[in-house]
């Protein structure tokens, strides 16, 4: 009995000496609700054709994909809005955690893997600046936009401020073999602008259960836009080649349109990168009767830059290639 509370004493110490506080955990986890879709009836399937321009502007460029079946102006402000929220990650931070817990009684083994990661970006660029490099819509009826920087010789005084966040959750459960995985991801941006008139809100929702769909949800502008209508799938035209080369992420399913696809890979992806970086905080174990209990906690907080340097297309699942750079550190 005392090496049981003396565990329990432990964990309780442990909890206080996070990265996270209980509160601040509660309040991530309260904007990542379950999500379902919005009808019963079956999606229509769409095929589209993705053309070199595709491949090719990623790394000169940042990238903003539109919805599916959404009117030319929504479309284009939402994939300008994405675009600009692409830019911002050149300037981030970024705080997460993770716990493993191990129960063995000698007759069950259970494990249980959480990770969380809050990633915070911001930018202030001026108008003047802002140049489309390149945009296109796809048979999807999806806007993709190209938007590029320019610094020099511009009015600085018109500015963009673009505010964006991902929160990351990561949960795998495992009792005797049987495996549960559970992914949420939630990404939230604004973009205030001179004009006041031309300020813009996304909240993102994206929900995976054992690397199946179970929903996503998109709020612009505080309106729902139904994104299950379609199933979509890409065809990149025979003379673009995908290069995988230097993509160690899996691929993402683009079934339910390519932006979800980008950030549920990109996320997935700096999520990994950060933690490498995580700290060990606290490991603490117990033997009780047998029966063995180890917990395991690391965290960590960082300053980040990074960017998409290219993007492959294979068997309908979309692949990043992200370089994360730590400053100072």
């Amino acid at each position: 009995m005392r090496q049981l509370i003396l565990s329990f004493v432990l964990i309780f110490l442990l909890a206080f000496q996070l990265l996270f506080s209980q509160s601040q955990l509660k309040e991530i986890m309260d904007k990542l609700p379950p999500s379902g879709r919005d009808s019963n009836l079956p999606a229509s399937p769409v095929k589209s054709t993705l053309s070199c321009n595709f491949y090719s502007n990623i790394g000169s460029s940042y990238i903003g994909i539109s919805d599916a079946g959404m009117d030319s102006t929504t479309a284009y402000n939402q994939a300008f809005i994405r675009a600009l929220s692409m830019i911002s990650f050149r300037n981030g931070r970024a705080r997460g955690m993770s716990d493993f817990y191990n129960d063995n009684n000698g007759e069950q083994i259970s494990s249980n893997y959480e990770e969380l990661c809050e990633i915070n970006t911001t930018t202030n660029l001026p108008v003047a600046g802002l140049k489309i490099y390149d945009s296109f819509i796809l048979n999807s009826g999806e806007l993709v936009l190209f938007l590029n920087v320019d610094s020099t010789n511009v009015d600085l005084i018109e500015r963009i401020n673009t505010k964006s966040s991902i929160a990351i959750y990561y949960k795998e459960s495992e009792i005797d073999g049987s495996r549960k995985i559970i992914n949420k991801i939630l990404l939230e941006s604004k973009i205030s602008c001179p004009d006041k008139s031309k300020d813009h809100t996304e909240k993102l929702t994206y929900i995976l259960c054992n690397n199946r769909w179970l929903g996503n949800e998109t709020f612009f502008d505080g309106q729902k836009i139904s994104t299950d209508r379609y199933k979509i799938f890409y065809e990149p035209v025979d003379e673009c080649i995908s290069d995988t080369t230097g993509c160690k992420m899996s691929g993402t399913s683009t079934v339910d349109g390519l932006w979800y696809a980008l950030i549920n890979n990109m996320s997935r992806q700096l999520s990994s990168h950060l933690k490498e970086r995580y700290l060990n905080v606290k490991q603490v174990g117990d033997t009780y009767q047998d029966e063995i209990k180890t917990l395991n906690r690391e965290s960590g907080f960082f300053r980040f830059n990074c960017s998409i340097k290219k993007v492959a297309l294979v068997d309908n699942k979309l692949i990043t290639h992200l370089e994360t750079i730590f400053p100072n550190q």
